[in-house]
């Protein structure tokens, strides 16, 4: 009997993270600011975790946070460090697609850890799901609600932790329904059903960006995530035809929409609403679409395991992780 390919196989979940372990933070992308990086390692310390930062961390090369040499180098040291437990990039902005095919993704296969982050950090999600089959993390990034003056809104770190440390005492089992908050009201059926699969997904722009190349995301029998941030309404269009050309949107088991902040059409444009582009391609589509979920660009940020297996309710809204994203028990850790 031939092994399953590595997109069917179950994937490789990290161990979650405890107390006295180590976080390394990295800037693949966009250049960091000091500040707010050193202010939320603080805190990651005063929740107990070691917090490695780079000497050169806050390099600056035009809108990356250095060469691509440098970059590359830097992530695949904390991704191959066995020191290192989880790696957290400082945020997004553009540049982690340049350095993908710089990583030696069979050395990074052999050592699983949480990885986290959103927006531009989408090329890294797809591409550990892509060539290692791990479960990572679109969540925020720690430069912004972590290391802010005011830190992050109870929302975001109640579920950020929930993920990353496998639950509270209080809460140890799944499965974990996704609450929503008040401030964006209620999320919206575009097209009813239920359906069950492992999530895939993050930002449209690079999603979309990464078709027809080695990171090109598997949706068949997934749950496709989807935000984005400031692009117009026909740019939304023109990336969701992209991927239903591309055959991404044929067979998803159901598509989430998370927060398209700052994407409406201006009040002199003759444009097509956002809203009505999500139902040009998603009002007759034959499994559940779900929109408005707490999820992207805003402070409001639920933290989503890419490679969690997801229930999709499209008739009441529900979103359901249906097991942990982490492994569990002391063995996991290490000593």
């Amino acid at each position: 009997m031939s092994a399953l390919p590595a997109a069917a196989a179950p994937p490789t979940k990290p161990a979650a993270l405890r107390p006295g372990d180590t976080i390394m933070f990295v800037a693949p992308a966009g250049e960091l600011v000091e500040p707010r990086m050193l202010r939320a390692a603080e805190r990651l310390r005063e929740r107990g975790y070691k917090v490695r930062v780079p000497d050169d961390l806050f390099r600056q090369r035009g809108y990356l946070a250095g060469t691509d040499q440098q970059r590359a180098a830097e992530l695949m040291q904390a991704l191959t460090d066995p020191e290192v437990d989880a790696v957290f990039p400082g945020t997004g902005g553009y540049g982690t697609m340049r350095i993908l095919n710089l990583l030696d993704w069979e050395k990074i296969r052999a050592h699983p850890k949480i990885v986290i982050g959103f927006s531009d950090i989408t090329a890294l999600h797809l591409a550990l799901a892509a060539k290692c089959n791990w479960v990572s993390f679109h969540s925020p990034n720690p430069q912004w609600g972590l290391g802010t003056k005011e830190g992050w809104n109870k929302f975001s770190e109640d579920c950020f932790w929930h993920m990353l440390e496998g639950g509270s005492p209080q809460q140890t089992s799944p499965p974990y329904e996704y609450a929503q908050p008040e401030s964006l009201g209620p999320r919206e059926c575009l097209s009813p059903g239920t359906a069950e699969g492992r999530l895939i997904g993050g930002n449209l722009t690079v999603l979309a960006a990464l078709v027809g190349t080695p990171y090109e995301p598997v949706t068949r029998g997934r749950v496709l995530f989807l935000e984005d941030i400031n692009e117009a309404p026909y740019r939304v269009d023109r990336m969701l035809c992209q991927l239903k050309l591309a055959g991404l949107l044929d067979r998803p088991a159901a598509v989430l929409l998370g927060q398209f902040k700052d994407c409406d059409a201006k009040d002199d444009d003759s444009s097509l609403s956002l809203p009505q582009v999500f139902q040009d391609y998603f009002a007759d589509a034959p499994y559940p679409v779900v929109a408005n979920f707490p999820a992207g660009h805003v402070a409001l940020n639920a933290t989503l395991p890419v490679g969690g297996r997801f229930s999709i309710d499209g008739d009441s809204g529900q979103v359901t992780l249906l097991g942990r994203p982490t492994e569990e028990g002391p063995a996991s850790h290490k000593p």
